[in-house]
């Protein structure tokens, strides 16, 4: 067997695991005393050193890592010593091999001379002082997928009742005698009984004990609550101050949206203004490029990546459509189209413009609208334009009194047969004047299903209306009429049109109103604001520009992102 020999000042050696024997050059010391000793889990490099006091010998090993609370080893069984003794004196066992320390373990130290005394030894588990206790607790139905856990969150008080709501559907009916159980607890934290892992009857609500790292003792109650099944579920990802993105100006009046970038402009109207890129991910800068031309008020983007920017006619510029791609900043412009309308010469091109299709490749579509309560469209074919001057529609005189303040059209698809979106706004003197705004779909029959105006605030500032699966969804920004309304994101489900005149409170309408935000703060006017919707998959990420304009809070403009869970039943 090996030998390992360090000569010491103090004439000590050290005593190694992997092997000692007596030595030869032995003196006849009768010192039995341990000078230091060292233990580690085996397989790891570092050691913990013994506290050594009479014959008790006493090891410390953190088993948990106290910022992060994981595991770092617990397996005492499987344990390595290293001991350093007086020339001539040995461990009577020997210190090589595994050990198992899960329990106290006594060695005897044999001197030169032949004394002897012996040593317990105790591993004491430290990093154990973990208060919080029961940090999750989910449920899954048999065979299935989605794990469901309570809206309440950790840390839980000693009485607190915990609520999980399961949905209880034709097609995955619950069954409160059979879910599957999975606790998440704090380390060192136990609870009683302990049926993590194992399927649990709740037909009654459970009552558990939760004992934390300190010994605290809580009592907690858990109730299972069958629900209605809701296929939305909606989060708030991020939201960049205009002092954030790096902007000058608060009042966002358009922005675009496209595959890994949206841009907001801040345009001049006899010079040329900037067009900021940012990354959809986390809100940062990655760019920015000059505005293609003077009187540019207007920033869209279409379904393919890329995006056009248009002006206003104010002086005769007329309305010009320049566009640019997200990984081609070069401009070309499609078309100038100059309004010669008496009344609206300089309004043309102050509304938004909406694209629907890709305006490089296939069949295109761009809206645009005037206060005069008309819509302006053009068609494109693989990028160009049929014609540079539009289709001019008039809208229901009888609906929108034969003008509009401001309106937004857009068109839900390229084919012949396709509905279109119209939302339009008409000031008024207050709340309930029958004025304000109205969203409507218009079916190519002629046919239409407006929203009733009681499920949105009295102005709309913004929409857009994006499908998942075969479910078609609108998201709005909008704010009441008052100068204290607060702007709020709304989300509603219009696959069934026929509930688009549904009330709050009416039986069904939970199946149309599928979110609403909290506040937002009061930071818009009926010409500010921008909303756009990105579907990956079953995700969808909500983009929503928020502005505030004179005296109104600068803190709440912004870019807000929003994430909708589109969930399989």
């Amino acid at each position: 067997m090996k030998k390992i020999i360090k000569l010491f000042l103090s004439f000590f050696i050290m005593y190694q695991i992997c092997g000692c024997k007596k030595v030869d050059e032995r003196s006849y010391s009768s010192d039995t005393s341990i000078k230091s000793i060292s233990v580690r889990f085996v397989g790891t490099e570092r050691y913990y050193q013994g506290e050594i006091t009479d014959d008790q010998i006493t090891f410390e090993v953190p088993i948990y890592a106290s910022d992060v609370g994981e595991l770092v080893e617990n397996d005492l069984s499987r344990m390595e010593l290293v001991a350093s003794l007086p020339v001539g004196t040995v461990i009577e066992s020997g210190l090589e091999g595994i050990r198992d320390l899960t329990q106290p373990a006594t060695i005897r130290v044999v001197a030169a001379g032949g004394d002897s005394k012996e040593y317990q030894i105790t591993v004491k588990k430290t990093g154990m002082n973990y208060t919080v206790g029961l940090l999750e607790f989910g449920v899954t139905k048999l065979n299935g997928t989605l794990e469901y856990q309570s809206t309440q969150v950790a840390p839980y008080q000693d009485g607190d009742r915990i609520i999980i709501e399961v949905p209880n559907t034709s097609k995955e009916p619950l069954d409160l005698t059979k879910l599957q159980v999975r606790i998440k607890l704090q380390p060192t934290c136990s609870i009683s009984p302990n049926i993590n892992g194992t399927i649990a009857d709740f037909t009654e609500p459970m009552v558990i004990q939760v004992t934390d790292g300190k010994g605290t003792l809580r009592t907690h109650t858990i109730e299972i609550r069958p629900t209605k099944f809701n296929k939305t579920k909606f989060t708030q990802l991020w939201f960049r101050s205009i002092e954030d993105l790096g902007l000058t100006r608060t009042n966002i009046r358009s922005f675009a949206l496209a595959e890994n970038h949206f841009y907001i402009g801040e345009f001049e109207d006899w010079s040329l203004g900037k067009i900021h890129s940012f990354n959809t991910e986390n809100g940062q800068a990655t760019g920015k490029i000059d505005q293609p031309t003077t009187f540019a008020t207007q920033i869209s983007g279409d379904s393919n990546g890329n995006m056009a920017i248009t002006t206003k006619n104010e002086f005769g510029k007329g309305y010009e459509f320049w566009r640019f791609g997200e990984t081609n900043n070069n401009y070309d412009k499609l078309f100038t189209f100059v309004s010669w309308d008496p009344l609206n010469i300089e309004q043309f091109g102050i509304n938004k413009t909406t694209i629907t299709g890709n305006i490089r490749s296939g069949k295109a579509y761009i809206y645009t609208t005037m206060p005069n309560g008309q819509y302006y469209s053009w068609e494109l074919n693989n990028g160009v334009p049929v014609s540079s001057v539009p289709k001019v529609v008039k809208y229901d005189v009888l609906k929108t009194g034969g003008s509009w303040d401001i309106a937004l059209v857009k068109r839900a698809n390229t084919t012949g047969d396709s509905d279109l979106y119209i939302s339009w706004y008409n000031d008024g003197a207050n709340e309930n004047d029958g004025k304000g705004s109205r969203f409507e779909i218009q079916e190519p029959s002629g046919a239409t299903y407006q929203l009733n105006p009681k499920s949105h605030g009295y102005k709309i500032l913004a929409y857009d209306v994006f499908t998942v699966q075969s479910d078609t969804f609108v998201a709005m920004l909008t704010q009441g009429k008052q100068a204290t309304s607060e702007a709020r994101l709304v989300v509603f489900e219009i696959t069934d049109k026929s509930k688009l005149s549904l009330m709050p409170g009416q039986t069904g309408y939970e199946d149309l109103k599928v979110f609403e935000s909290g506040p937002l703060g009061i930071s818009t006017d009926f010409t500010s604001g921008d909303l756009h919707a990105k579907v990956k998959g079953f995700q969808v990420d909500i983009f929503v520009g928020l502005s505030a304009i004179s005296n109104q809070s600068a803190s709440n403009a912004g870019i807000r992102k929003y994430r909708m869970d589109y969930l399989v039943e």
